[in-house]
């Protein structure tokens, strides 16, 4: 099998865009050149032929690599907590079972995100974006989203005032481990969901 790199087919030329017309098209052909080649190989002017546009072009929204990164990562951090928001409200009710259900339906979200987008998920916490430039964590939506299930896996019972504390951190860096080996091919799929198991039990202090 061949090793060359794949890459999106080209936009014809266009002479001209309307004010922000560009920049949304640079974002969608960065967007496309990370999928097909990953984050390591982006660059503006990659950028800029594939849109059809001169580097000077681009430079005027993106005045370097950071910028466009950084911009590219807003997005993609909005789209996964859009994503993750919607799973969530297909699951209402204030039971345990219904925080219980919407803690670990937040996990899968995450790793299905990673997983089906693995190039863009790379880019995300692959040291590419970085995330203490976008604002504190409890700005982020995503983790607004995890903090109230948290909260709720608490006002039902399931977790301890004293594991609440640990929460976001516990929860986060299991998710986000596991989504990384996996799509890295170190762990299996299955082992995902071994891990939401293994995480609720260590949430409830080991009780079953």
């Amino acid at each position: 099998m061949s090793s060359s790199k794949v890459l999106p087919r080209k936009s014809a030329p266009r002479e001209s865009y309307h004010h922000g017309d560009l920049q949304a098209a640079l974002l969608e052909a960065a967007v496309n050149l990370v999928r097909a080649n990953g984050p390591d190989h982006l660059s503006l002017r990659a950028v800029a032929e594939q849109v059809g546009v001169s580097p000077s072009a681009v430079y005027h929204y993106f005045p370097d690599k950071d910028s466009l990164i950084s911009e590219l990562g807003d997005q993609l951090f909005i789209k996964m907590a859009e994503m993750q928001a919607v799973a969530l409200g297909s699951i209402p009710g204030s039971s345990a079972r219904a925080a219980r259900m919407r803690y670990r339906e937040l996990g899968r979200t995450y790793f299905r995100w990673a997983n089906s987008e693995p190039n863009l998920f790379r880019l995300m916490f692959g040291g590419f974006c970085k995330i203490e430039k976008r604002g504190t964590h409890e700005s982020e939506e995503a983790f607004l989203m995890l903090s109230k299930c948290l909260d709720d896996l608490l006002a039902t019972g399931v977790i301890t005032a004293t594991m609440r504390k640990y929460g976001e951190l516990i929860s986060w860096t299991a998710v986000q481990g596991a989504s990384t080996l996996i799509i890295e091919g170190i762990l299996p799929e299955a082992a995902f969901e071994e891990l939401l198991d293994g995480l609720e039990l260590a949430m409830r202090g080991g009780a079953k």
